[in-house]
């Protein structure tokens, strides 16, 4: 048995962007951040910030676009997925997305 889970609580970085595949399949993106803050040893108080990516489809993507905006507080779970891809200046990229 495998598992391929992920859950993060976070605010909505800005409005979800919804676009159509060829298809006509509804995708909805938009981003999260997760936030820690803590005190160094020298006393220096620390704030680091996690971006996600979040990417939704069909029905979910409709939803999503509808009722998410900038700045909401959001639990979002899924699956972490690898996306490659070659960019217009021939670099290969890659990121991690849900």
């Amino acid at each position: 048995m495998t598992l391929n889970k992920l859950l993060i609580i976070g605010h909505v970085g800005a409005e979800p962007q919804m676009r159509y595949t060829s298809g006509g399949t509804p995708v909805t993106s938009f981003s999260v951040a997760t936030s820690e803050n803590y005190t160094k040893a020298d006393g220096q108080k620390v704030e680091e910030t996690d971006w996600f990516e979040v990417t939704c489809w069909a029905k979910l993507a409709e939803t999503t676009n509808e009722y998410i905006y900038s700045g909401m507080k959001v639990c979002v779970e899924g699956r972490i997925k690898l996306d490659e891809w070659q960019g217009q200046d021939g670099e290969n990229r890659s990121r991690m997305a849900i």
